[in-house]
């Protein structure tokens, strides 16, 4: 098995979540980083709009929302690489991430 191939598949892929909006400004804040495979468990019945390879442009008095970044070398299964949109405001996903 080449090394890099080794080394790849000794480490979890993980995705990026970030919260947007309100008190988090229209940037986001990383929020968490966890297992891609652990995504579907964090959501509780929403589920997330794929909007490209950019991170979504987001307005500065628009509503809070929870955005999710998969990266190139980390997709699986559903998730393709790059970024997700979650309507669901933080507090909410904030339990949800609580409880994995």
């Amino acid at each position: 098995m080449p090394k890099d191939l080794a080394h790849a598949l000794s480490y979890p892929l993980m995705a990026r979540i970030f919260y947007c909006g309100g008190s988090s400004g229209r940037l986001g804040i990383l929020r968490a980083v966890i297992p891609v495979a652990e995504l579907s468990g964090v959501f509780s019945t929403e589920t997330p709009k794929y909007v490209g390879k950019s991170f979504p442009k987001m307005k500065l008095t628009g509503p809070s929302c929870t955005v999710i970044e998969v990266l190139p070398d980390e997709k699986q299964g559903q998730w393709k690489a790059g970024f997700y949109r979650v309507s669901e405001e933080p507090h909410a996903f904030e339990d949800h991430l609580r409880a994995i």
